[in-house]
Formats: structure tokens, C-alpha cells, sequence
């Protein structure tokens, strides 16, 4: 964890470039034209520098890790291992918390060695339903999803529709999970996404899950989707619900609009709702493919803090490494 904190506050420092040249060039205008688009090409080259530097050594790592179940004769034929995955760091301040801070990764490494059938699967969240929502909503009494997870995935098939988990997670509990996950598609406009999973921890004991989405595509411009998630807890007998609202609207091929409205709540002692929030995300990857920045000003109301209105604003910086990038 030190290591990926310590690379993504690298993204924050920009290191000090000097420029050199004497009075009779300074007064040249072409010069001056040229100099300035030099040193805003050098100045953007460290984005890049630090990309593919964490590439390598994360795939270096797994590499040592994919050649464990490799036997010498099949090393040279062998297709190399790689990772891929995301880092996050965000400052979300609001209503009485301006200190908030977030950092969030995902890292997915697949094993050729295993005929690309298993993944080690590395996050700072085992709900990836919930990778974008803020820190605070994350972060409410009923719902302690939001821990360091680590484990395996074995798939029958690379595209099969069942999956199966064994790892560590959420206060450091061995847990195995069984999922099952498809789309339908309805019309030329309309999909339906839906998921389940079942799963046993060693302290939480059983739980499960199920999720529908459904999805309408009105033009290459705006999307719209709406989740319906419901998670069942063993151990407090009870079902935690989820429902949420997001339209998704493409400015132009760097800028995009996403307002988002999530409602949840409890089962026990009734149905019951825990928190409210509703946001608005402006996502803009100018500057680099892989990178991204985040402005989402925000509203949130929660049972424990008596639902007071706390007006808050999320700014992130998100960086994705890996063969998509």
C-alpha cells in the first residue's frame, strides 16, 4: 500500500526544467514560438514517464509470479504475463469534513501460465458496483464492503458467465464467492444487465447478492441506467438495498457529464432509508488517453449524522495502466 501511495502522489510533483538560451534568441519571435511549445511537450512528458515506468514494474512482477507454474521446456513459447488496472487519489471535502481524502486502485493480473482461466484480482473495495461513489457514502455503519480485498478467480471458460473467488478480504477474513453475471439485450435501445453471487466469510458467514440494471440508449450522446442491488448479511439477518439513477451524457470525444442519484437503506428494523446523495461528475481525459480528471460537486444526507444536508465536492486524479492503455 506504501508503494502505490507513494507512486500516485508522484502524479502531484512536476519535476523543475530550466531553459537555456541567449538574448539575441529570446528577441526572435519564431524562436520564442518554438521554445514554448518545447517546454509544454517537456513539461507533459513526465505523465508519460510515469506510466510506463509503473507499467513495467508491475508487469515485471507479475511475470516472476505467472513463471511459477511454468516447467522450463515451456517458458520460450510461453505468452507473457501482464497487469492491468487503475489508481485514484481524490479529495472529497464537505459540510465538516474538509480533511476527507480517498485513494483507490484496482489492479487485475491475468495468468497465461493457467490458460488465462485464473486472474489475481488486487482492490481497495470488493463492491465494484460502487467504484466511483464518494468516501463518505461508502463509508456509512451498514455497510462495510469498503475494505482491501485480494484474491483469485477461476472462470471455467475466458468467456464464460460464471466465476469463482477464493482471497482475503474485508477485515482481513478468508472468504470464498461464486458469481454468475449477463446481459440481455431487449431492443436497439434497451439492455438489461443482471448478476449473483453467493458467498461464504469466515467470520460475516453466509451473504449473497443480486443486482438488475437497466439501460436505454438514446443516441451515441446520452445514456441512461438505472441499478437495483440488494446485498443479504448472515450475521445481522438482514438485507441492505440499493437504487440508483445515472445519465450519462458525452460532451465531446475528452468531455463528459454524469449526474448521479443513489437511495439506500436497511431492511431492519424496516425498510428503512440509511443515506441520500446526488452528484454531478465532469470526466475529462485531455491531456492523455489514461488519464483522467474529476470534478463532482455533491449533496449527502445520512441517517447517522441525523440526515443534515452536507454539500461537499469531489476532485480526482485517475490513472489507468495496462494493454488498454
Amino acid at each position: 500500500m506504501l508503494c502505490i501511495v507513494a507512486v500516485c502522489s508522484s502524479l502531484l510533483l512536476m519535476p523543475n526544467q530550466g531553459v537555456a538560451s541567449d538574448t539575441a534568441s529570446v528577441n526572435n519571435p519564431d524562436y520564442q514560438i518554438n521554445s514554448a511549445q518545447n517546454e509544454a511537450e517537456n513539461n507533459n512528458r513526465w505523465f508519460d514517464i510515469w506510466q510506463r515506468s509503473f507499467t513495467d514494474s508491475m508487469d515485471f512482477t507479475v511475470k516472476q509470479l505467472d513463471g511459477l507454474f511454468l516447467d522450463d521446456d515451456a517458458r520460450a513459447s510461453h505468452k507473457q504475463a501482464r497487469a492491468e488496472g487503475r489508481v485514484q487519489l481524490a479529495w472529497e471535502p464537505r459540510t465538516g469534513m474538509l480533511s476527507d481524502t480517498d485513494l483507490r486502485f484496482r489492479i487485475r493480473v491475468q495468468l497465461p501460465a493457467l490458460e488465462d482461466r485464473v486472474d489475481l484480482l488486487l482492490s481497495d473495495n470488493e463492491d465494484e458496483t460502487q467504484d466511483n461513489t464518494i468516501r463518505a457514502a461508502r463509508n456509512t455503519d451498514n455497510n462495510d464492503r469498503d475494505r482491501t480485498t485480494i484474491a483469485l478467480r477461476f472462470r471455467p471458460e475466458q468467456d464464460s458467465h460464471y466465476s469463482f473467488r477464493v482471497g482475503a478480504g474485508r477485515r482481513d477474513q478468508l472468504y470464498v464467492k461464486a458469481r454468475y453475471r449477463d446481459a440481455l439485450a431487449l431492443s436497439s435501445q434497451w439492455a438489461m444487465l443482471y448478476d449473483s453471487e453467493l458467498y461464504f466469510y469466515s467470520r460475516d458467514r453466509l451473504g449473497a447478492e443480486t443486482g438488475v440494471a437497466f439501460q436505454y440508449d438514446v443516441n451515441e450522446k446520452h445514456l441512461f441506467r438505472q441499478n437495483n442491488r440488494f446485498y443479504f448479511r448472515d450475521d445481522t439477518n438482514d438485507w441492505l438495498w440499493r437504487h440508483e439513477v445515472h445519465h450519462l451524457y458525452s460532451v465531446d470525444e475528452h468531455n463528459a457529464i454524469v449526474p448521479h442519484f443513489m437511495v439506500e437503506g436497511l431492511s431492519q428494523p424496516n425498510y428503512r432509508v440509511e443515506e441520500i446523495y446526488a452528484g454531478m461528475r465532469w470526466r475529462n481525459n485531455t491531456l492523455r488517453d489514461w488519464l483522467f480528471f474529476e470534478v463532482e460537486p455533491f449533496v449527502l444526507w445520512l441517517r447517522n449524522e441525523d440526515f443534515r444536508t452536507s454539500y461537499g465536492v469531489a476532485l480526482r486524479i485517475e490513472a489507468y495502466y495496462g494493454k488498454d492503455t
